[in-house]
């Protein structure tokens, strides 16, 4: 072998190698449960079927999840959807596909594909198409801010309101 063909070998041997796509960090867990309380008082739960923790991006996604909602430790409302994800730093949860929240006091439904939650906000986001049924009506809109009992709704761009006797 040349003595300048060794080196250029030699050379490529030592040069330094590009750096490897790092992997994925990726957890999966089973029954995942997440609480908020303060002063001692539960705020929130959320549960997960399964979780998948990718600690790059700082959330988890999550299967079927579901959260419920405490005012004097007892459950206010329950939100669920097929699938949805929690960032870790701020504990705020994005629920999407076929999303229900029920409030348990007043009996008033709300369903959407996407709902927000802030967690310290304590409220609800979506700009999604929302319809919102109550005992008294039902009110159909696109975008809504909410507090998570339902208790206090404020739905943008809203297209129709039905009465008593409204399909159910």
């Amino acid at each position: 072998m040349r003595p300048a063909a060794l080196a250029l070998l030699l050379a490529g041997a030592c040069a330094p190698k590009p750096d490897m796509p790092r992997q994925s960090q990726r957890q999966t867990i089973e029954g995942l449960t997440l609480s908020q309380s303060v002063d001692g008082e539960p705020r929130w739960t959320l549960r997960s079927r399964l979780a998948v923790l990718r600690e790059e991006s700082g959330a988890a996604s999550l299967e079927a999840p579901t959260m419920e909602f405490y005012r004097d430790g007892r459950a206010v409302s329950r939100v669920t959807a097929a699938q949805g994800s929690v960032r870790t730093d701020t504990h705020d949860v994005r629920l999407s596909s076929s999303v229900v929240l029920d409030s348990l006091t007043d009996r008033s439904r709300l369903t959407t594909d996407e709902l927000l939650y802030s967690s310290k906000a304590g409220r609800f986001h979506t700009d999604s198409d929302v319809l919102i049924r109550r005992p008294e009506g039902v009110v159909r809109g696109r975008g809504l801010d909410a507090s998570p009992d339902l208790s206090v709704i404020r739905v943008y761009d809203q297209r129709a309101t039905i009465k008593n006797g409204a399909p159910r």
